[in-house]
């Protein structure tokens, strides 16, 4: 199976003590997977993402990016001849990330977990909606974990589906 899927979220944050300060993100992800069904309806892979951070405050613009590397496991629930899937994905992946206009960087790992619904357009694509889950490490300019939590599209290509 090669699939890939793409999120996007648009945050505003505020100082609790000061309404003026605001803190304004927004976040693009894209990834890339491919993966073998070891048994039936196990899946392992390896999966390449890439994600660009930007956020707005009182005091300056800047922008982030990130590119991280991994392997998962995914496991479908139903038969695979039913029209609509349900998946369970697990992954941990590594990475850097770095920011545009400075030369620091950090190194990131993690995890993610994601589920929804696999729904075949025809015997061999797919799309996928996704609640996405991930927890990121970094180390390195900013020891930091981000917590994340976001809704996925993404379509998937079997190359032979029973």
């Amino acid at each position: 199976m090669f699939g890939g899927d793409a999120s996007f979220s648009n945050k505003e944050e505020f100082n609790n003590n000061n309404k003026n300060v605001k803190l304004k993100t927004s976040e693009s992800d894209i990834n890339a997977s491919a993966g073998y069904f070891v048994i039936d309806n196990l899946q392992l892979g390896l999966r390449i993402g890439y994600t660009d951070f930007k956020f707005k405050n009182l005091n300056a613009d800047s922008n982030r990016y990130w590119v991280d590397y991994g392997v998962y496991s995914r496991y479908y629930f139903l038969k695979p001849e039913k029209l609509v899937n349900i998946y369970l994905d697990a992954g941990y992946f590594f990475g850097n990330s770095a920011f545009a206009t400075a030369n620091a960087r950090d190194n990131l790992n993690g995890y993610t977990l994601s589920t929804g619904p696999t729904i075949f357009l025809n015997s061999s694509v797919a799309m996928e909606l996704g609640i996405h889950y991930s927890s990121t490490k970094r180390n390195g300019v900013n020891d930091s974990t981000e917590n994340n939590l976001q809704l996925s599209l993404g379509f998937q290509i079997f190359l032979r589906k029973k």
